[in-house]
Parts: structure tokens; C-alpha cells; sequence
């Protein structure tokens, strides 16, 4: 989500997704047509945006870079952005930290209205999803993350059986397929699956 160090502030954005190749070749048109589809850019450029804006009351400045880069992970790529700013001297990283929570690409934009909603429409309590995980040194730098992919195993009931619960999500913008977004939430969660079988 957000790094200060020395006064320093770094941030990359995560918003697109599509899964790997089965080899080079296919692997690569797959970036490609992730960087070069209308739906993942626009949700990207949706959340560079709204953490930019964030950021810019707590820093000198702040930028990001003009275009995304795919970013390879083992089961699927994303559309990735740099953001660097330089924090005001009365900015902390908690501060940036608080600001930025939850981020618009798991709340949507503009963020109180799409919060409104989600509270209006989900049925359930997010819990731990997507709730800020870092630390803050004595010196002020710190790092926050993101809890966007994860489990939680729960205490055993009275028959000594324990539930987990597992979340990962995708965004929701103009120009979405729901039989693609569930496809992008079962990938999210294969490596969640994998480490609980």
C-alpha cells in the first residue's frame, strides 16, 4: 500500500489481472493483451488515481509513473504502477496509512460513496480482508501492505471442528465480464488454496 523511508514515500499499485501462459509464448501475449485491455487499464488508472489524490495532502509532491508495467507473479500478471512522493515533515507513515484505508481498488471510487454502498449491498463482514498489515520504526519509516489475499483459521466449535475463511476479490468497472471476474477471483485464491491443502 505505502513505505515512508528517510522521508521518502513509495507506493505500487496492483489493479488488472489476468493468469499466466502455459508457455513463453502464450505467456507473453498474455501480458500483452492485459496492458492493451480498455476494461484492466481503466480499473488501473481508477485506483493510481485515487492514491495519488490520497497521498498529495501528506507530500511535498507526488507521481507516479505515466503508463503500467505488467508485473509477473507465479500464477498470474498484473498492471503495475510506481507512485514516489516526498512526505511532509508533520506526515507520518500511519497517517498516510489511515488516509489510503482501504484503498479504491478494494472499496471502488469516489471511495465514501462505493463504501456506502458496499455497506448498503454485502451481506457479510469483510473482516480481516484487505485491512492494512505493516509496521513503523522509531525513526517514523514504516511499510503498509494490503491483506488482499489470505485466511483465517478460526477457533474449533464444540465438536472441535475449525473453519476457515478465505477471501480474494477483483474490480468491478464499466466494461466487466461477471464470468471473467469469477475466473480472476478462483485464480486470486489458488495459492491460498494450495498452501491449505
Amino acid at each position: 500500500m505505502v513505505r515512508v523511508a528517510h522521508g521518502q514515500v513509495s507506493a505500487r499499485v496492483l489493479a488488472g489481472t489476468a493468469g499466466r501462459g502455459t508457455d513463453p509464448e502464450v505467456d507473453k501475449a498474455i501480458s500483452a493483451a492485459l496492458a492493451a485491455s480498455a476494461k484492466n487499464t481503466t480499473e488501473h488508472a481508477f485506483a493510481v488515481d485515487s492514491l495519488v489524490q490520497t497521498l498529495a495532502p501528506f507530500c511535498e509532491h507526488v507521481d507516479a509513473d505515466p503508463k503500467p508495467f505488467s508485473l509477473a507473479l507465479p500464477n498470474l500478471w498484473h498492471l503495475a504502477s510506481d507512485v514516489h512522493g516526498v512526505l511532509r515533515e508533520e506526515a507520518s507513515v500511519l497517517d498516510l496509512a489511515a488516509a489510503l484505508h482501504p484503498t479504491a481498488a478494494v472499496a471502488g471510487t469516489p471511495r465514501l460513496e462505493a463504501q456506502q454502498l458496499l455497506a448498503e449491498l454485502e451481506p457479510f463482514d469483510r473482516g480481516r480482508y484487505a485491512g492494512p498489515v505493516g509496521w513503523i520504526g522509531a525513526d517514523g519509516d514504516g511499510e503498509w501492505a494490503i491483506a488482499l489475499r489470505g485466511a483465517q483459521i478460526e477457533a474449533a466449535d464444540a465438536s472441535g471442528l475449525r473453519s476457515i475463511r478465505a477471501f480474494a476479490g477483483c474490480g468491478i468497472v464499466a466494461g466487466s465480464e461477471p464470468d471473467a471476474e469469477l475466473a480472476e477471483t478462483e485464480l486470486k485464491f489458488s495459492p491460498i488454496r494450495e498452501a491449505l491443502s
